[in-house]
């Protein structure tokens, strides 16, 4: 018989998926602790400066995502609207601006497309929702958007879409599986969540914390040793803890494996990096929406439609997907918010992130979504990996909630097998 645990499941980070791991595990009867080396949240955290709430860049939750329905299923509610219904395509050779086309109003009032284009353009939109996704796995989503047969203003529009759905700067790097999922799950809309995606972060916390699990922020993992009876010995600075499971949400792919007792080899794609400027206003600009059509370029605004800013304020995320340097960066932003009528005597708050990552490791055209490395893909038995680039659900904040609710259940169903032989007690 082995030795009594001190807890059954130990998860390693509490960003979105840990939270979930954690929330999921609880739920099923198993006593859980999680750590954080900071705070809760991780990229999901939300400040509040002067009345305006800023996520970490443009965040938006899908409708119709397998996220929703993770939080869903734990009780986590939350309230927001829609973007603004119009948007414009802006060309930052000529600096003009014009309606785009992502509905079929838009697409016949649209100046950016031609006749043919245009049918084709409707054809896609038509067929969108019913195409296969996974027999796209092998192209990459530039390779997909070239096989449409349009123009090279009409591929522009497509890749402008497909930039803002999967935060991808270089569609060569991402799957066409994946790109063509996410431009589906934005045809179901997306929601701008009030209060920010703190409220998610909150409400994830609360749902754990309500099932009995503990979250230690500030508390880092230096390591996690396997021991021969099948438990797990999860060290801090602070204390070492004896687990049955142990779910390593721990951020990057390098965290994971720095942590693991037998780091295994995974076949990952790149990640994706941006440079943000996150605005607070006094006034609702000009131009609320703008896709880069010859630049990966993002504006959006995100209250008034969600409650983010004091009355008559807006918050403003203006980004670009694949980050250069600083400085070339930080003017290229500016010069899109100035064209969209963003006056220094408008800004009340800013903040530019430069670097900033979106995901650790995007879909590999070839492999596609489901190369990605599975919860079980640890090397060891009973030590289960959520993330977004974990699984073969979703993109981004998708895939960290179906990757954290699988991972935490995997972790908690090998806790209660052990029960019987092993024990468990909180020991903290």
């Amino acid at each position: 018989m082995g030795d009594r645990c001190d807890v059954e499941v130990v998860v390693v980070g509490a960003g979105l998926a840990g939270l979930a791991a954690a929330a999921v595990a609880a739920r099923d009867g198993a006593s859980v602790v999680v750590y954080d080396a900071r705070a809760a949240g991780g990229r999901a955290r939300s400040d509040k400066r002067e009345g305006f709430v800023l996520n970490q860049g443009p965040h938006a939750l899908y409708r119709t995502g397998t996220g929703a329905d993770v939080l869903s299923r734990l009780g986590v509610d939350f309230s927001g609207s829609p973007p603004h219904p119009v948007a414009s395509g802006y060309t930052e050779a000529t600096g003009r601006l014009a309606v785009l086309p992502t509905s079929a109003g838009t697409l016949v009032s649209s100046r950016i497309l031609g006749v043919a284009d245009k049918v084709r353009f409707a054809r896609l939109l038509a067929t969108l929702p019913k195409r296969r996704c996974a027999s796209f796995g092998a192209l990459s989503a530039a390779e997909w958007i070239a096989s449409l047969g349009l123009s090279s203003r009409g591929a522009g529009v497509i890749s402008a879409l497909t930039r803002v759905a999967t935060y991808a700067g270089d569609l060569e790097l991402i799957s066409a599986d994946a790109a063509v999922a996410q431009l589906q799950l934005a045809l179901g809309g997306v929601v701008y969540l009030d209060d920010g995606w703190q409220s998610l972060v909150d409400g994830l916390v609360a749902a754990a914390a309500s099932a009995g699990a503990r979250v230690l922020e500030g508390e880092r993992v230096a390591a996690l040793n396997a021991r021969a009876d099948g438990n797990f010995e999860v060290r801090t600075p602070a204390r070492t803890l004896l687990a049955a499971s142990v779910v390593v949400a721990a951020g990057s792919p390098a965290a994971a494996r720095a942590l693991l007792p037998h780091p295994p080899s995974w076949a990952l794609g790149t990640p994706a990096m941006a440079a943000c400027l996150d605005l607070g206003l006094r006034r609702v600009p000009d131009t609320m929406v703008a896709y880069g059509l010859d630049q990966p370029l993002y504006l959006s605004t995100h209250s008034p439609r969600a409650q983010l800013a004091p009355p008559g304020g807006a918050v403003v995320h203006v980004m670009r997907y694949g980050a250069r340097t600083s400085a070339e960066d930080r003017a290229q932003l500016w010069a899109l918010a100035r064209r969209c009528g963003i006056a220094d005597p408008d800004v009340v708050v800013q903040r530019f992130l430069h670097e900033m990552m979106v995901c650790h490791a995007l879909p590999r055209p070839g492999s596609g979504l489901g190369g990605r490395p599975a919860i079980d893909a640890t090397g060891t038995n009973g030590v289960f990996l959520a993330g977004d680039w974990v699984g073969p659900v979703g993109l981004l904040a998708d895939t960290s909630l179906a990757s954290g609710e699988a991972a935490g259940r995997a972790a908690s169903e090998r806790a209660m097998r052990r029960r019987g032989t092993t024990g468990a007690m909180v020991g903290l």
